[in-house]
């Protein structure tokens, strides 16, 4: 059984995030994302872009990828492995994209055991490609996503074909970890059974805590078949209009948090769990007990566009800066303390230019708040 403090279970993209005007917008509804679109649609519009002459900036990213990467330079003592597909670049990303090295994207990892590439596999194309996103920023802002799963598709049949090959139990190296942590894939019955494991993982291991961020699509168009799975986790990360999409967009407050009690508590009266809201100026801490909301409140001071440079991978920096602080141990039990280093690594996420690598301004901002607590 593997030794490990944190497992991150989710997709791997190419992220392509364009700088554009009001005028290349895509329409959209507020705060959505489409998972799962044709790869054609995908490179369509990146090539647009690209001939518009768009600035933009490329990673290697997918929210729990994200969110596991600032852990690691946050915390480099702690032992982090990775669930998912890598799949390969294809011709067209090594024509426009500017992150090709894998193997350096890859480099933080302490443990491959059950992450799965695409090299050796000779499937048909799509399934082999690595996973493509574009994302137009506005105003510093990311207002709309595609994302092409490609590989990723591919994750629970790997998983399973590893069980059947070597004999090894994937809930059992998951109960070896201290921490997991969610994000939404592209194809929710597959998201389902991967939680599946989780479950069986967290019977293992009841000292195991799991943590879930479902994304804008999952609170919403799968909201009813999520709440079985979403009371398996201790934590779950949460933006405002995710947040009403599991309240049933009640207009006023009361009836809101009477959504959501009786979404969560459903099937344990008195849960165990804590919701973390994302706003511009603070996190609200939601949990419940004898049938009513608790809320608790902690402030921050709030960025404003024009000190902003990016916002992609913001909300998942602060996951990964919380999930930080709760395993390591020099800061209290007091979730406040991790919320402030998750606030920094959001920051430093925002901030960072298209030239600068981003995790080394996260390090350095969190490392700082460290020197000040000793």
């Amino acid at each position: 059984m593997a030794n490990l403090d944190v497992i991150c279970i989710g997709a791997i993209n190419y992220d392509y995030m364009f700088h554009c005007t009001g005028l290349d917008l895509v329409t959209t509804k507020e705060g959505s994302e489409n998972l799962s679109n044709p790869i054609s649609d995908v490179e369509d519009d990146i090539f647009e872009l690209v001939q518009k002459g768009k600035e933009y900036t490329t990673q290697i990213g997918g929210s729990a990828f994200i969110s596991l990467k600032v852990v690691k330079h946050i915390c480099p003592d702690l032992k982090v492995a990775y669930v998912g597909v890598c799949g390969t670049p294809n011709e067209f990303d090594l024509r426009y994209g500017k992150s090709n090295n894998i193997d350096r994207e890859l480099a933080h990892l302490d443990n491959r055991d059950w992450l799965f590439t695409t090299k050796e596999r000779y499937e048909e194309p799509y399934y082999k490609a690595i996973a493509k996103s574009v994302v137009r920023l506005y105003n510093h802002t990311r207002n709309c996503i595609k994302i092409a799963p490609c590989a990723n598709n591919t994750l629970l049949n790997r998983i399973k074909e590893k069980e059947q090959r070597t004999g090894e139990s994937f809930a059992e190296y998951l109960s070896g970890a201290k921490w997991i942590h969610l994000s939404s894939l592209s194809d929710f019955t597959q998201f389902e059974a991967v939680m599946f494991y989780v479950i069986q993982a967290k019977k293992l291991n009841p000292n195991l805590k799991v943590s879930m961020d479902p994304g804008f699509e999952y609170t919403s168009k799968w909201r009813e078949r999520l709440q079985g799975l979403i009371c398996y986790a201790d934590y779950v990360f949460l933006n405002k209009s995710e947040k009403k999409n599991l309240g049933l967009n009640a207009r006023s407050a009361r009836p809101l948090y009477k959504n959501l009690c009786d979404y969560f508590t459903e099937f344990d009266e008195t849960p165990d769990r804590t919701l973390i809201i994302k706003y511009d100026d603070r996190h609200e801490l939601l949990g419940f007990e004898n049938g009513k909301a608790k809320i608790r409140t902690v402030r921050h001071k709030k960025l404003y566009n024009y000190q902003m440079n990016n916002d992609t991978g913001a909300g998942d920096s602060f996951a990964g800066g919380v999930i930080a602080g709760m395993v390591d141990e020099r800061l209290n039990a007091d979730l406040a303390g991790p919320i402030e280093l998750g606030v920094l690594a959001a920051k430093g996420r925002m901030t960072s230019f298209d030239y600068e690598d981003p995790y080394m301004k996260i390090q350095s901002l969190t490392n700082k708040l460290f020197e000040e607590l000793n």
